[in-house]
């Protein structure tokens, strides 16, 4: 697996540029790629169409395998766990689950989308309800139900496409209020359309709003605080965003679909970066969908097209063993795993990193010229992590 270091980008506004266009924020802030799962199928750890993601307070990663009707439970590194859910329209049963989230006990609410309803399964994955409440647009009544979000009181919020509307419940199922620009008598233009939605620390909702390229951001009773976007490529703009994310420290990461990139931005709307580009190699996204965040920060990207997951780190420190190795080699993946779970966290390693920083000038050029130093680094690598799986586990 290929560590790949992608620089950040930053601007003064949301959706603005400075006069020079996009500045560099520093060049020691870096996303790394940190592993990749995933290929079409429908077996164990494969996909047809994976769209919104979740992770749980475990850290262990659950995904809405659309195509397939099922929902697959991962470990934070992308090791299989589980799956639940079947074709069908039973209890337990999925038609094109677009989106999951979990709560603190581990229960999974899921989107099941082309059954109209949301369905909830205990932490094993048995099914435990569903809602799908019939009635007036408005009454909590669902025709397009796309996203998912839960806040820490227990309300369950849902994006409901077709009827403009975001929907919030109880943990039961109960309809306590909607809000948006419902779909007129005639059948009209939709001003609103949110699809995926994300909470922060305070319990406000974002709301990606898919076809006005915007991000809309409200309180938990449904009152506008913000809203930012419009279509284009540049910083801050959109083309048809999905799936949205607010990490620990409150900033808001957006999967923009079409522009094939994730966008991150701080929790008023401000543009701080942008990672990706078209296409299947590491780092690179084909209509990515859902994204999610873990307690740490980890950045997990549903690259839909691609039928994979993608998981980003981001860190202040410089890449090594990047520098050092290059970007393709085996054992990169090793010594930056070890580097995570080791270096970064330790004085000691933090020292080491510091001391590759101050010398670098002097063993970038040996290892970049010399086979022999090269291949002598390789060994000494892999010898060093085998080791290190021993005594770390």
């Amino acid at each position: 697996m290929a560590v790949c270091c992608l620089a950040w980008y930053g601007s003064n506004a949301a959706g603005g540029k400075d006069d020079g266009g996009p500045a560099r924020v520093s060049q020691t802030s870096q996303v790394k790629s940190g592993a990749m799962w995933g290929e079409e199928g429908s077996a164990e750890g494969q996909f047809k169409g994976p769209s919104g993601i979740a992770v749980d307070s475990a850290g262990k990663l659950y995904v809405a395998d659309t195509n397939n009707d099922r929902i697959q439970i991962f470990n934070g590194r992308g090791r299989f766990i589980d799956s639940f859910g079947s074709t069908g329209k039973g209890n337990g049963n999925l038609g094109s689950p677009g989106d999951v989230a979990v709560d603190d006990e581990g229960n999974a609410y899921v989107v099941d989308s082309e059954n109209f309803r949301v369905e909830k399964f205990d932490a094993d994955g048995n099914y435990l309800t569903a809602w799908c409440p019939d009635g007036e647009i408005g009454t909590g009544f669902m025709r397009q139900p796309a996203g998912i979000a839960l806040d820490a009181a227990g309300s369950v919020y849902v994006a409901d496409a077709w009827q403009s509307l975001i929907l919030k419940y109880d943990s039961s199922g109960n309809f306590i209020t909607a809000w948006g620009d419902t779909l007129d008598e005639n059948g009209g233009l939709f001003p609103f359309r949110p699809t995926y939605l994300a909470v922060d620390s305070a319990g406000n909702l974002f709301a990606t709003d898919y076809y006005n390229n915007r991000v809309q951001k409200f309180d938990a009773t449904g009152a506008l605080i913000a809203t930012w976007g419009t279509e284009g490529s540049g910083p801050g703009e959109f083309s048809y965003p999905a799936g949205i994310a607010v990490d620990p420290s409150d900033n808001v990461f957006v999967a923009d679909t079409f522009n094939h990139r994730i966008q991150q931005f701080d929790n008023d709307g401000n543009f701080i970066a942008e990672w990706g580009t078209q296409g299947d190699d590491d780092g690179s996204f084909n209509l990515p969908f859902g994204v999610a965040a873990n307690a740490s920060g980890t950045i997990y990207v549903a690259d839909t097209f691609n039928n994979r997951i993608q998981l980003f780190d981001f860190s202040d420190t410089p890449c090594m063993v990047t520098s050092i190795f290059g970007e393709t080699d085996a054992y990169t993946q090793s010594m930056r795993d070890f580097r995570d779970r080791f270096l970064a966290q330790h004085a000691a390693g933090r020292r080491l990193i510091n001391l590759y920083v101050r010398t670098s000038a002097m063993t970038e050029p040996l290892f970049e010229k010399s086979p022999l130093a090269r291949k002598a680094g390789r060994i000494m690598l892999k010898s060093l992590t085998a080791v290190i799986d021993l005594v770390i586990p």
